[in-house]
C-alpha cells in the first residue's frame, strides 16, 4: 500500500485536495468509499498470518 496523502480534510474517506481514499475494504472486496476492487483485503487486514512454527519448536502430544 501507499502512503497515506498529508491532506486532513475529506469527504466520505476520500482526500478533498488530491482524491486518495483510505480505502475501507467491505464483503465483496470493494472499498466502501470509491468503489475499486483493485485491493488485496488480507494485505490490509489487521490480522496476520502466524510465522511458520521452527519443527524444533514442535513437541509430540502425550
Amino acid at each position: 500500500m501507499s502512503e497515506p496523502c498529508p491532506h486532513t480534510e475529506r469527504t466520505d474517506g476520500v482526500c478533498v485536495a488530491c482524491g486518495d481514499c483510505i480505502h475501507d475494504v467491505i464483503l465483496n472486496g470493494a472499498c466502501f468509499y470509491c468503489g475499486t476492487t483493485d485491493l488485496d483485503p488480507e494485505a490490509m487486514s489487521p490480522k496476520k498470518t502466524p510465522a511458520l512454527i521452527p519443527a524444533a519448536a514442535l513437541k509430540p502430544r502425550r
